[in-house]
C-alpha cells in the first residue's frame, strides 16, 4: 500500500493522517508507542510477536526476570545474574541440571545411581590383625553430563570402621608397648644420660686438679 509522505504509515495496510497506523502487512507486527505508531519489520527488545487472525501485534514479556522471550510462556534470554532453563529464569539450576556459565543456561548434569551398601572393613588388603580399618561404598554414572567440562558427584566414598576379627587365625597378637613399659624406658634412658654426666664431671675435676 501506498503510504505517500508520511514515514509512519511504511509498512502499513491501513494509515490515518492523524493516527498512524491502524493495520499492518501481511509478516508484520502492530506496536504502539507513545510517541506515535510506526510499522516494525520485528518487535522491539522485551516484546514479542503475537499473531491473531485480523491483526499481529506486540506484546510485552512478563515473565519474570526475563530479558527477551519468544512468547507468553518461553524466556529466550534472561536478566543478568539468571539461568534460561525451559524457558523460565532461575537464580540457581535445578537438581539434575548444571550451570553452563558462557551461555548462562542450565543444561542436564551428571547423573548417578544410588550407592551401594558399604564394603567389608580391611586395612592394607586385610580383614583381620587390626583394630580399624577402611570400608568403601560407590555409585554408578548413570548418565553422563551434556558437556564434558560439567564434573560428575563423587562416586567413591570410605570411612574409618572397626574389624570384626580383631587377630587373623594362626598369626601371632599384635602387641602394642604400655604405657607402663614407655615409662620404664624413658627413666632408664634419663638414669644412664645422668650417670655419664656425673662421670663426664668426676674426670673433669681430676685434670683440673
Amino acid at each position: 500500500a501506498s503510504y505517500g509522505p508520511n514515514p509512519i504509515c511504511k509498512g502499513c495496510l491501513s494509515c490515518s493522517k492523524d493516527n498512524g497506523c491502524i493495520r499492518c502487512q501481511h509478516k508484520l507486527f502492530f506496536f504502539l508507542r507513545r510517541e506515535g505508531m510506526r510499522q516494525y519489520g520485528e518487535c522491539l527488545h522485551w516484546y514479542y510477536g503475537l499473531r491473531t487472525p485480523d491483526m499481529n501485534r506486540c506484546s510485552r514479556c512478563r515473565i519474570e526476570n526475563c530479558d527477551s522471550c519468544f512468547s507468553r510462556d518461553f524466556c529466550t534470554k534472561c536478566k543478568p545474574g539468571f539461568y534460561s532453563h525451559r524457558g523460565r529464569c532461575f537464580r540457581g539450576c535445578p537438581p539434575g541440571f548444571a550451570a553452563l556459565e558462557e551461555l548462562m543456561e542450565c543444561v542436564e548434569g551428571c547423573e548417578v545411581g544410588q550407592w551401594s551398601e558399604w564394603g567389608t572393613c580391611s586395612r592394607n588388603n586385610k580383614t583381620c590383625g587390626f583394630k580399624w580399618g577402611l570400608e568403601t561404598r560407590t555409585r554408578q554414572i548413570v548418565k553422563k553430563p551434556a558437556k564434558d567440562t560439567i564434573p560428575c558427584p563423587t562416586i567413591a566414598e570410605s570411612r574409618r570402621c572397626k574389624m570384626a576379627v580383631r587377630h587373623c587365625p594362626g598369626g601371632k597378637p599384635r602387641r602394642r608397648p604400655t604405657k607402663t613399659k614407655d615409662k620404664k624406658k624413658k627413666k632408664k634412658n634419663l638414669m644412664e644420660r645422668a650417670q655419664k654426666q656425673h662421670s663426664i664431671f668426676l674426670a673433669t675435676d681430676k685434670t683440673s686438679q
